[in-house]
């Protein structure tokens, strides 16, 4: 379970204020929990049966299992949440440079329209054996398609008929992606039609390249599943609606910027989709804008932020890991920091943290905690669950409506002219 503390808050926001809420995010939350908008539940394809669960689990594991077996590499051809946020869950279990350290490596493509990032792509895999997730919940991404249509085409130029059994598509059935995926032989992964399902990091799309990189996606679903049902507490004892609802005061009180505050900096990819997330269900008019910020690096821009009046501050934190790393020591004390000597990392990132909280929270910066415990598999599943559910609370008490998620258009207009031959 992710533990809140908004101790740190109260000198922007009242008791009163907060407490004013309770009926709005009550209200909510029984919209996300019995939608009202004439769809499906949020995230309730999480609550199936046990042995739908199960068979579901199984065939991520046996696709983990064939890459893992086939290939140095896998290629995750997608812009959709569940690929932004299995690239967080990877880098935060597995750390940040895990790519060096571990095989098989897991890339995230298909973002870029850049003709120097796909040569350079196109270098890396040349001698490299590798597989290919396709993963769109509406098959209509530019990138990812452009990007696939490429990857499609030097697969089968290395392995002839046998590329089929390397790709792997993660969509909705009825898709073009899908209608593809059938008739070329991929293996599918049908996408939930649930609201927060197919771009959820709990699908196919992002629990395959969890799988892939050492975690396991039985535990991860398991920790979500729990968090998931102990969010269903209907008052301020759920920390789901704590951070919600601090979040959205603020917002309303003109703190429109939320910097998600990090000394670990393998959680930059999370908090990058985690800033999508805000962003996709919430109305225009009320913008909450997060940005990450990792520290110490990032301390002289965040005070200058500070400054401004428009920021309240979150930081997320796991318990610390079991092995202690001292800092060395300088007989000639070049530095100034000969009293660290015998101390370890741990301790002076712990002392940074409290000064930031202290200095922060004295000068009129709200900050919020975030306590996600020890860092596990279960966790990380626990996590991403907390963020999805306090992200639509928190879109909902804003005035927007994560039902209707913004979505582009299948081609840009700019692109239009190029298909009528005007360019």
């Amino acid at each position: 379970m992710v533990n809140v503390d908004i101790s740190n808050v109260w000198g922007a926001v009242s008791l009163p204020e907060l407490l004013g809420r309770e009926r709005e995010v009550f209200d909510a939350h029984q919209k996300l929990r019995n939608h009202q908008a004439g769809g499906p539940d949020f995230l309730t394809w999480l609550a199936q049966p046990d042995h739908v669960l199960a068979r579901w689990i199984h065939g991520i594991r046996r696709a983990a299992e064939q890459i893992v077996a086939d290939s140095d590499l896998l290629l995750v051809c997608g812009v959709t949440e569940a690929a932004l946020g299995a690239r967080g869950a990877i880098d935060l279990y597995g750390g940040a440079k895990r790519n060096l350290l571990h095989s098989p490596q897991v890339y995230f493509v298909g973002g870029s329209l850049s003709s120097r990032q796909w040569l350079e792509l196109s270098s890396l895999l040349e001698e490299r054996d590798y597989s290919l997730l396709l993963v769109s919940p509406t098959g209509q991404d530019l990138g990812v398609n452009l990007t696939a249509r490429g990857l499609r085409w030097m697969m089968e130029r290395k392995y002839g008929a046998a590329a089929k059994n390397r790709i792997f598509v993660a969509t909705k059935v009825g898709t073009p992606l899908h209608r593809m995926g059938q008739e070329e032989g991929y293996e599918l992964f049908p996408l939930p039609r649930e609201l927060g399902g197919a771009g959820s990091v709990f699908s196919a799309g992002g629990l395959i390249p969890m799988a892939v990189a050492g975690i396991d996606p039985l535990a991860v679903v398991e920790g979500a599943v729990e968090q998931y049902e102990a969010a269903d507490i209907r008052s301020f004892e759920n920390p789901a609606w704590l951070y919600a609802a601090a979040r959205s005061v603020l917002s309303s009180k003109g703190r429109d910027r939320e910097i998600l505050c990090c000394f670990d900096h393998s959680l930059a990819s999370l908090g990058r989709w985690w800033q999508r997330v805000t962003w996709m269900w919430q109305d225009q008019s009320t913008m909450l804008t997060p940005e990450t910020a990792l520290l110490p690096g990032d301390l002289t821009g965040l005070e200058a932020l500070t400054r401004t009046g428009r920021v309240f501050e979150t930081a997320l934190h796991f318990a610390p890991i079991a092995k202690k790393v001292p800092v060395e020591m300088d007989w000639k004390d070049y530095d100034g920091l000969g009293f660290l000597s015998g101390r370890t990392w741990e301790d002076v990132e712990r002392h940074a943290a409290e000064a930031l909280v202290y200095t922060h929270t004295l000068a009129g910066t709200p900050l919020i905690d975030l306590d996600a415990g020890e860092l596990t598999a279960e966790a990380v599943g626990g996590l991403f669950a907390f963020l999805e559910l306090s992200s639509a609370l928190t879109a909902l008490l804003c005035g927007g409506d994560p039902f209707t998620p913004v979505t582009g258009p299948a081609v840009p207009a700019a692109l239009n002219r190029l298909r009528d031959g005007e360019m």
